[in-house]
């Protein structure tokens, strides 16, 4: 009887390592591309961030898996519709910036929009638009963006820029492991790793790093509220956030900061599409 039942254990165990071999070759395979790719293309520094204004990082983890396009997000994302404005500002100086975000889709698809103001005193204006696809599968989410930056001095100059995103997300159980490459036609190529962690209970967590900084933040979620909070090293920079949500609304405040250098605020309304948001575990 013993050798009947180790005998039909066996086409189980089988096919769970097939299974692990499948993913680990999945896995292999992605980040062989994003390798492939940051050694054939001029790689520049980039910031891993959130912020949803060029000046402002550290909220959520520019690789998140859900929420609202910003300046350094990743296309690569499940879909919440959903839209939302929000505004920047920098402390001591004229620097500041209106962002407009929306995003629709379904488990098959997501669209995204972003749109961002940008001034700096008298001397320089941006103006900022993205928009991104998605095609997410059962553990895996691709994406790709195109961005436009028509910038200006104020009564001289004028000129444009093109910008581009690819994004890859993998799925297993409540960890996320994501990358991507981005950068403008005019520029070199910036890549960014991450790992985030997202469940539906109190806390998630992610890390991420662009080669020259590593960023780790949490979340810690009630019932109505959150709070974000974020870390850059070697070159120490924290950020925090304040959110409460009440029904389909949500509304925010962040502040960041790091040594030596001006800080940033930023308030952000959002409204989403649907009464229960996306869940996780």
């Amino acid at each position: 009887m013993w050798s009947v039942f180790l005998c039909a254990r066996k086409p189980c165990w089988r096919c769970f390592e097939k299974c692990c071999w499948s993913c680990a070759k999945l896995l292999y395979a992605v980040w062989s591309v994003i390798g492939v790719l940051v050694a054939l293309l001029n790689v520049a520094p980039c910031n891993a961030a959130e912020g949803r204004a060029s000046f402002a990082s550290l909220l959520a983890g520019g690789l998140s898996p859900v929420g609202l396009g910003g300046y350094y997000s990743t296309p690569a994302r499940y879909a919440e519709p959903s839209y939302g404005l929000s505004y920047y500002w920098m402390d001591e100086v004229d620097e500041s910036s209106w962002n407009l975000s929306l995003e629709f889709g379904s488990d098959v698809y997501r669209v995204g929009a972003f749109v961002a103001y940008h001034s700096m005193d008298s001397l320089y204006r941006n103006l900022y638009s993205e928009f991104s696809y998605a095609r997410p599968w059962n553990r895996f989410v691709f994406g790709v963006s195109y961005g436009l930056g028509m910038e200006w001095v104020p009564g001289e100059e004028f000129w444009s820029r093109h910008r581009f995103k690819l994004g890859l997300d993998y799925k297993w159980r409540e960890i996320h492991l994501a990358a991507m490459l981005s950068g403008f036609t005019d520029e070199g190529v910036a890549p960014v790793l991450g790992i985030h962690w997202m469940t539906d209970e109190t806390i998630s967590a992610f890390a991420e790093c662009d080669f020259d900084y590593l960023n780790v933040g949490a979340k810690f979620r009630w019932k109505f509220a959150e709070i974000s909070t974020s870390y850059r090293f070697p070159d120490f920079a924290v950020a925090v956030q304040l959110s409460f949500n009440v029904g389909r609304y949500g509304a925010s405040y962040a502040r960041g900061f790091r040594h030596n250098s001006l800080g940033w605020n930023g308030v952000h309304v959002t409204r989403w599409l649907k009464d229960e948001r996306r869940k996780f575990n």
